[in-house]
């Protein structure tokens, strides 16, 4: 009679945990699919705080750590990911690296990133855990250990969404150990393999910079110089063969990519959005501009960076 009640009891607690289990599962992906944070908050806040140990229950204070690192409450966000255990959850060091960062705790910063670069299989998060430890270094004064973890990264298979930056980076590194020779290298090689990108014109002021100061040799109009070419650019903009724009965006659908259009004028820019094929599958493409005068350009691009936007100069 026991054994029988004890099965009894046993069967009834796995059947009340499947169930808790797929009502706290639905709440979540009731979260997840809302795009107001009115509505998801609520919700995150409610599994984290009354089911904080069950796998949604840590899913959610995954979550709320993402929102709070975006809000730049990174001591919100390290407390939301210090109470994750849950062993499929993988990405716990990689953003308490990123929280760690910007709250200057530097060393806990490099260890994240280290463990979650020993521990991960997701290649692009390991590129950005890379630079994460290199910019740790950087802030410390340590330039030479920050060059050598992003020849690390250069070396790796893990390289592949990033390489401007990386370059950018190194001629930084190379720069601040006052190796000005080097950092030309790596901002020569920059503009030669990504002329219209972002870190290429940055490279280009940091090449002026370093020609004022007498501290390199060299002739701008040699390596692609964009302050050689403007008025080249001016030209052929004015006879329409071209125009030059900030892609800051690329959507499967049309409708998400006017949303971020509309932001884009909210900042002050027009845009356009075009559609192209990619791997067989159509996108839409959001672009700021355009612009005929290299100083309106940058300005917008450090203006889009500030809201959150990644552009980049294409042609068209």
């Amino acid at each position: 009679m026991k054994k029988i009640v004890l099965i009894l009891f046993i069967l009834l607690s796995v059947n009340l945990f499947s169930q808790n289990d797929t009502e706290l599962k639905q709440l979540f992906e009731k979260a997840k699919a809302s795009n107001e944070q009115s509505n998801f908050m609520p919700i995150y806040e409610d599994l984290s705080a009354n089911h904080t140990d069950s796998y949604y229950g840590q899913l959610a204070l995954m979550e709320l750590a993402k929102i709070y690192i975006l809000e730049r409450k990174y001591s919100n966000a390290i407390k939301s990911l210090k109470m994750i255990h849950h062993q499929d959850i993988a990405d716990k060091q990689y953003w308490l690296a990123k929280a760690y960062l910007k709250e200057d705790k530097l060393q806990l910063a490099i260890v994240s990133a280290q463990i979650f670069i020993s521990e991960s299989d997701d290649n692009d998060k390991i590129e950005n855990a890379y630079f994460i430890i290199a910019e740790a270094y950087i802030q410390q004064n340590m330039y030479k250990r920050a060059f050598n973890t992003l020849e690390t990264l250069r070396t790796s298979k893990y390289i592949n969404n990033n390489i401007p930056l990386l370059h950018f980076k190194m001629g930084n590194c190379k720069e601040l150990m006052g190796k000005y020779e080097d950092a030309l290298i790596c901002y020569k090689k920059l503009k030669k393999d990504f002329p219209y990108h972002q870190y290429s014109y940055l490279a280009e002021d940091r090449l002026f910079e370093l020609k004022n100061d007498d501290k390199i040799n060299v002739s701008l109009s040699n390596i692609n110089s964009y302050r050689q070419d403007e008025p080249k650019q001016e030209t052929e903009a004015a006879t329409g063969e071209y125009k030059v724009y900030l892609q800051v965006g690329a959507f499967s659908s049309e409708e998400n990519a006017v949303k971020l259009g509309k932001k884009v004028k909210q900042i002050g820019y027009d845009f356009i959005v075009f559609s192209k094929i990619k791997d067989n599958d159509q996108l839409f493409v959001v672009a700021a501009g355009p612009f005929e005068k290299d100083k309106k350009l940058k300005e917008a691009m450090k203006k889009l960076e500030k809201n959150d936007m990644k552009p980049y100069v294409i042609k068209r």
